[in-house]
């Protein structure tokens, strides 16, 4: 028994020395706690505005169709991004196209019909010449059936007169002459006949002789007819025959007169039918002119049954599905603009006076921040609210943010700047506040004071610096001097 109690002994010591050993070294290696850490910067504090509003699309267009008809496809949806002249819809063209050929048809047939006319003008424009040639060339006729007529009771009255004295005396002296000839041609005749017979001449030289006295004869008695003509006056059927001259002469004029009033019924007809032709191209054209209309109105219809953006942007809304009726004006789609948006912040009507156009405006969205400017401050009051809306623009080049989401909004101070970290980095259970700073992996407690709430952040006044590593997930889990693992750095 005396042998077991040292041994006894000597083994409750060593338990006590290893429990002993196991509690200092747990003391100087406590366990490692995860959190997050982010760095003191300087910030631009802003001022505390409880705000928030709905993203919009920075421009909305709505795109409807220009003409009714049947929806056969439908080629953009909800969220899709189009280029302007993108086809969005399309309407059957069936009985659109139907139209067109029947205008065609009209077209090709008013532009005949006028042709007809203008041929029935040229034909009675030449009916018109025609007309008063005839006229001038009757008119001609006249006065040259006058001339005849003229000429013609000239003559029968110079027959019915008988030959005046100087004619008779003039037939006279034909006869003396004639008498004188035949006189010199007998003598000359015997003479030649006796030569002839004597030998002193030749037959030819005689038979010459014989025909010229036969001459001399004819003409003496051709003289004295005619003045005997002359002595007795003109006989019955020369005053007949220069009495039918001047009948003649008169019918003819008769028929010239008819030949004119002919001709002034013709250039009547044929300005009738200058008339009717020319009225009959007024209608022609007009018909023509309804025709072309009417092809020009089934041709910007057929085009219609396309309906294309008219601006680029993304698809907001939709209205339309495949075999729809729709009628002419009615928004099938609203496109928008969202690489830029817009919000309308409704600002309490005592602090409208510190909102201008041109101020930048923090605006928050799941704890991302962007920086927007004013660029409207409507003139009314909101009836219901009594605020007044102040419109903010926007940039969202990644296309991230969407309209419809709700942000929350601050104004910017002007050149406001200090120390702001999130509020859960500040541990506030006792009556002073702290925080725990990462240095070299271990959380080390440093007391702060705190000013203003800015956007959910702190203002620290005093207790920390630019660059502090500063734990702002995990700090309420903190003793001072722990160990830290850094599970993820942000800047906030």
């Amino acid at each position: 028994m005396k042998k077991s109690w040292p041994t006894a002994f000597t083994a409750i010591l060593l338990a006590v020395s290893l429990t002993a050993c196991s509690t200092e070294k747990a003391a100087v290696e406590p366990a490692s706690s995860s959190v997050e850490v982010t760095a003191v910067k300087e910030v631009t504090l802003d001022a505390v505005y409880d705000l928030s509003g709905t993203l919009q699309a920075y421009d909305e267009t709505p795109v409807s169709f220009k003409i009714g008809g049947t929806v056969t496809s439908v080629n953009a949806d909800i969220g899709d991004q189009v280029t302007k002249g993108k086809n969005l819809a399309q309407l059957d063209s069936a009985d659109l196209q139907l139209d067109l050929d029947n205008a065609n048809q009209s077209v090709a047939a008013a532009q005949a019909s006028l042709s007809n006319a203008q041929a029935s003008l040229t034909s009675a424009q030449a009916s018109l010449s025609n007309a008063q040639a005839a006229k001038q060339a009757a008119q001609a006729g006249i006065a040259s059936a006058d001339a005849q007529i003229q000429s013609a009771k000239v003559r029968e009255q110079g027959v019915a007169a008988g030959a005046r004295t100087q004619e008779k005396a003039q037939s006279q002296n034909a006869v003396n002459k004639a008498q004188t000839a035949y006189n010199q041609a007998k003598t000359a005749a015997d003479r030649a006949k006796t030569l002839f017979q004597n030998g002193l001449l030749t037959q030819q030289e005689n038979e010459q002789a014989q025909t010229t006295l036969a001459t001399a004869q004819d003409s003496l008695n051709d003289a004295k007819e005619q003045l005997s003509l002359l002595l007795e006056g003109a006989s019955a059927s020369d005053r007949a025959a220069a009495a039918s001259t001047v009948k003649e002469a008169e019918v003819g004029r008769q028929s010239a007169v008819a030949s004119v009033e002919q001709a002034n019924s013709g250039i009547e007809q044929a300005n009738a039918g200058i008339e009717q032709a020319n009225a009959g191209i007024s209608q022609a054209q007009a018909s023509y002119e309804q025709a072309v209309i009417a092809k020009e109105t089934a041709q910007l219809n057929l085009s219609r049954v396309g309906l294309a953006a008219p601006v680029s942007g993304v698809v907001l809304e939709k209205t339309i599905s495949n075999g729809q009726t729709v009628t002419a004006g009615t928004a099938m789609f609203t496109l928008g603009e969202i690489n830029k948006l817009k919000v309308l912040l409704p600002i309490a009507d005592s602090e409208i006076s510190k909102w201008k156009v041109g101020q930048q405006v923090s605006l928050n969205l799941y704890d991302e921040a962007r920086t927007g400017k004013v660029t409207k401050l409507y003139p009314a009051t909101n009836e219901n609210t009594g605020s007044i809306n102040a419109e903010v623009t926007i940039d969202n080049p990644k296309l991230d943010w969407k309209p419809g989401q709700v942000v929350k909004a601050s104004r910017q101070a002007a050149s406001l700047k200090g120390i702001a970290i999130p509020v859960e980095a500040v541990v506030s259970t006792g009556s002073e506040p702290y925080v725990f700073k990462n240095v070299n992996g271990k959380a080390v407690q440093i007391p702060v004071e705190i000013g203003n709430l800015y956007d959910n952040r702190y203002q620290i006044t005093k207790g920390l610096k630019v660059g502090d590593q500063v734990v702002t997930q995990g700090a309420d889990r903190l003793f001072n001097g722990d160990a830290l693992t850094v599970s993820e750095a942000t800047t906030k």
